[in-house]
């Protein structure tokens, strides 16, 4: 390495500083020097591995003179302001879009509202419309029952007049039949009496069973009302 150094001898000079030269602070009277450093080797010197050798010469640093101060052309200045004027422009630009992106946004929200009140208003009337057919079968059906209960007790009735004829006309066959036949009347007569007290006891049953009938209907209807009511408020 030390053989190649004294072959070549590499020149190292330092920069001049751009910035102004800086006094020293704690030596202000101590005069600065610009460092020349010059890499050699020695002469007559063994190759060693790895040695280097170097001379320092010092120098009187040179002082530069202040720079002035950059005045900016018209052009420079036109440009600044045109520089301004675009950044209020696109200030502007940024809050016209996010106004218009805040009027999508309201857009799209009172569009869903009114769908949303769309399908709940559907909804009522559909409601409303199951509620009316609904009433309206239960009432079909309530006139059905009470047609069918009054025709059968109209029959009932009638099959009884029909059995009380009937009665009575066996009592006159036996009076004209004469004293013997007493007992059979009256034999008869018990039989008819017992067959109209079953038929009577018979339609008070069916009578009974068609109040009950009756009145489970209304609660049905009772509480159906009161739960559509409900399900309105």
């Amino acid at each position: 390495m030390s053989t190649v150094c004294s072959w070549f001898s590499i020149l190292c000079l330092r920069e001049t500083q751009k910035k102004k030269t800086v006094q020293h602070r704690i030596h202000p009277n101590r005069q600065a020097y610009d460092a020349i450093v010059v890499w050699k080797g020695k002469e007559n010197q063994k190759a060693k591995q790895g040695g280097i050798s170097f001379d320092v010469i010092l120098k009187p640093a040179s002082v530069e003179s202040p720079k002035a101060p950059v005045q900016l052309s018209p052009r420079d200045v036109k440009k600044r302001e045109l520089s301004q004027e675009q950044l209020e422009n696109k200030l502007k630009k940024a809050e016209e879009r996010r106004s218009l992106i805040e009027q999508e946004r309201m857009e799209q929200l009172a569009k869903e509202r009114q769908k949303a009140i769309e399908v709940v208003t559907k909804a009522q009337s559909e409601n409303e419309q199951f509620s009316k057919k609904t009433q309206e079968k239960l009432r079909r059906s309530m006139e059905i029952r009470r047609e069918n209960r009054e025709t059968q007790i109209r029959a009932l009735q009638e099959r009884l007049r029909e059995h009380a004829n009937h009665i009575n006309e066996v009592c006159q066959a036996s009076e004209n039949r004469g004293p013997s036949t007493d007992d059979l009347q009256e034999q008869l007569v018990q039989k008819m009496e017992n067959a109209l007290k079953n038929r009577e006891e018979q339609l008070r049953n069916l009578q009974e069973r068609l109040a009950e009938h009756e009145n489970r209907i209304k609660e049905v209807q009772r509480k159906k009302l009161i739960s559509e009511s409900e399900t309105e408020k």
